[in-house]
């Protein structure tokens, strides 16, 4: 069933270049609070197909991302169960967070795109096709690649991962605990039930045991993978799963409330 969608590009700048460390593995830090941007939106009226998403899980977030102009219209299937990889997601989880933050806040802060072509990872050129939200993400501070200074864009995104990369947007808060990796793990096993809880890498548990259990959180692993207690850290997430995800901001609002908008301004 067809359905009449806006893409929406995003354009922008940055004031500054930010140079945090490069640590190993995928690592983030606290986004910078003056992030501002003059990012615009062109509304574009295209129409678009997926003859694979009716009833599975994500239908209704993968159609609203794809309205957005989040998830591009060039294939009629969007194959729902694939795992995406981490240059797919930082292009969905930029693109959308800087939609929601036009549309949704009072005093909108989208993570600004670059006017440079300065790369920071050798395996994410300019000519990248995800050049700009991967090295967006880095020079607003919440990103870093692995400890050889690569990026990985085509491996696929891990549970825990997507966490990690998620949190930060939802609160400022998310990572900023002085927990032990003892006390944290032991947070996420005996306090939260999972049983898996040694699986997951040290360096990622700050932001993991505060989307598990702080108040302020996005609760996304709540909200993705329900009441289910096997975290299964290194597994592969899916483009369903990565669109659930996505359709929520604590902060910035929802999907649904960007598109109502929208439509109403049309």
């Amino acid at each position: 069933m067809k359905k009449t969608l806006i893409a929406i590009a995003l354009a922008g700048s940055f004031l500054t270049t930010l140079s945090p460390l490069v640590l190993p593995g995928l690592a983030i830090s606290k986004p910078q609070q003056n992030v501002t941007s003059d990012t615009s939106l062109k509304v574009i009226q295209q129409t678009l197909s997926f003859a694979d998403i009716q009833g599975v899980y994500g239908e209704k977030e993968i159609r609203q991302l794809s309205q957005l102009g989040v998830i591009e219209i060039g294939n009629a299937n969007f194959f729902p169960s694939s795992p995406i990889t981490r240059s797919q997601f930082i292009t969905w989880l930029v693109k959308t967070y800087n939609i929601l933050q036009t549309h949704n806040t009072r005093k909108p802060a989208p993570i600004k795109l670059p006017n440079h072509q300065n790369a920071t990872f050798p395996d994410v050129p300019p000519e990248h096709p995800a050049f700009l939200y991967i090295q967006a993400a880095y020079d607003a501070g919440f990103l870093v690649g692995n400890e050889d200074g690569t990026f990985r864009p085509d491996a696929n995104l891990t549970r825990e991962e997507m966490i990690v990369l998620k949190s930060p947007l939802d609160s400022q808060g998310s990572g900023n605990s002085n927990r032990s990796v003892k006390s944290l793990r032991s947070f996420i096993q005996k306090t939260k039930g999972f049983t898996d809880a040694d699986q997951i890498n040290e360096r990622y548990l700050n932001h993991i045991a505060f989307d598990l259990g702080n108040a302020a959180s996005g609760k996304n692993f709540q909200r993705v993978y329900g009441s289910n207690r096997l975290f299964a850290p290194q597994k592969a997430v899916t483009k369903a799963e990565a669109a659930v995800v996505l359709s929520e901001f604590r902060k910035a609002g929802t999907v649904s409330q960007a598109l109502d908008k929208i439509n109403r301004n049309r």
